[in-house]
């Protein structure tokens, strides 16, 4: 059993995919629901720091009421981990490392980054910036078609 962690993107990837009209979703989001559906025996949470990405997205919408019922139905889905202080310390420690050789990483992208270290989880991404996390932090883009478990861009 592997344990995962879905950055915003991937959340969003999700919603948009599930029970839409085939040509209506994108390759992305088809490949994110596919896999989703295949992992069966694993786990999938979602950090509290995409919680309030999602409900920014969800202010700005034109279709509030819509998107705010697909949010209610991806937290049945995909549970919230909260964000600790041993989240905040991992964070911490690692925009240090970073800035001190110049990688940068967007704030909200490394905390839910520090979320899947904290809790041994594989961070589930499409962000190109995550490359620069150190080589401690495992992640994995499912919205590719050819990803590779483990570190993968």
């Amino acid at each position: 059993m592997a344990y995962y962690l879905f950055d915003t993107n991937h959340c969003i990837y999700l919603m948009n995919g599930w029970n839409n009209q085939e040509d209506k979703v994108t390759i992305q989001e088809r490949n994110v629901v596919k896999t989703f559906n295949r992992k069966k025996d694993d786990v999938v949470y979602m950090s509290e720091a995409s919680i309030g990405e999602l409900l920014y997205g969800i202010e700005r919408s034109q279709r509030k009421e819509c998107n705010q019922k697909r949010l209610e139905v991806l937290l049945l889905a995909v549970p919230e981990i909260p964000i600790t202080r041993n989240v905040w310390e991992i964070y911490g420690q690692t925009k240090a490392e970073l800035s001190k050789i110049g990688k940068i990483i967007p704030d909200i992208d490394l905390l839910i980054a520090s979320t899947a270290k904290c809790h041994d989880m594989i961070l589930v991404a499409n962000d190109k910036h995550m490359k620069n996390l150190p080589d401690s932090f495992v992640w994995e883009n499912w919205s590719k078609q050819n990803k590779k478990p483990g570190r993968s861009g």
